[in-house]
């Protein structure tokens, strides 16, 4: 299990590289989050020095982190 991270102090890009590494294109990625492909594509292409929506990197992070356990569990 993945520690908690306040939402606001998520890193977009680094989400955007772990949703890659899933293998989720953003249109599959975004209905498993729960947001738009185009809430998921703002808040991915954020810029460091810049704010993002804190709901949508909330949902970002659980959805990562659900998918992330569940491809541990299936190559274990």
């Amino acid at each position: 299990m993945t520690d908690y991270i306040d939402p606001a102090q998520r890193q977009p890009k680094g989400d955007h590289n772990r949703r890659i590494a899933l293998g989720f294109d953003i249109e599959a990625f975004a209905a498993e989050a729960g947001v738009t492909t185009e809430q998921l594509h703002d808040y991915e292409t954020t810029a460091p020095d810049h704010d993002f929506d804190a709901d949508v990197a909330r949902l970002v992070g659980i959805a990562l982190d659900r998918l992330e356990s569940a491809e541990r569990e299936r190559t274990n």
